[in-house]
């Protein structure tokens, strides 16, 4: 294991064994109103930002405010989900710690990342699936192995060097045909050329995906 995966693991490992769930006495809830004063000042941090509804960028606004130097953010009311969406990324929403390849944490409310393997800003989507055609129906084949939930929760989310993303926490998948998929952990497809999409089946060693270029 190189020293980037170490520190990953590391990381991830740190984040597993942080409270999972909201606590049950908690009074607190958040609102994300639509006239969003970051909107109207302009100017968004990045073209990701950008792309958010206004409710979306609330959301993220607020759960960035709260973190401290002690670690993660409050818990937001907010079930973790990912939509499979039709020939584009993996849209996430829900309490997430993404773990990156060098062992980075970055904590966020919605998350848009790559499926086709082309992004040049892995593991973000920059719609590079646009440009290669990517082509998914979404349509999800496995079970689920638990009921779905409304309880806030951690989910945490590691990308694995030249390899897929993996996740610890329960995740409902689902899409536009109303299937769902809900897990407690498993890996993600992000080389484009899995055969049980969205779920990785190893092929990213077969087609020698490399999650940096040079």
């Amino acid at each position: 294991m190189d020293d980037s995966s170490k520190k990953a693991a590391s990381a991830a490992d740190r984040e597993s064994k942080k409270p999972k769930t909201a606590s049950s006495d908690s009074s607190e809830s958040f609102v994300a109103y639509m006239n969003d004063p970051a909107e109207q000042a302009g100017g968004a941090e990045s073209q990701q930002e950008e792309n958010l509804t206004t409710s979306a960028k609330a959301v993220d606004r607020w759960f960035r405010e709260r973190r401290t130097l002690q670690g993660a953010p409050r818990l937001l009311e907010v079930p973790n989900e990912a939509l499979v969406s039709n020939g584009g990324p993996l849209q996430i929403t829900g309490n997430i710690a993404l773990i990156g390849e060098d062992g980075s944490v970055r904590y966020a409310n919605h998350l848009t990342l790559c499926r086709c393997g082309a992004s040049k800003s892995k593991p973000d989507c920059d719609e590079q699936h646009l440009e290669c055609e990517f082509l998914h129906s979404g349509k999800i084949t496995e079970v689920s192995e638990l009921k779905a939930s409304q309880r806030a929760c951690r989910i945490t989310i590691s990308c694995i060097k030249d390899g897929p993303i993996t996740f610890s926490g329960s995740l409902r998948l689902h899409n536009r045909y109303d299937q769902e998929c809900v897990k407690l952990r498993g890996s993600l497809c992000r080389c484009g050329h899995s055969a049980n999409k969205p779920f990785c089946d190893g092929s990213h060693e077969r087609v020698g995906f490399r999650t940096q270029s040079g």
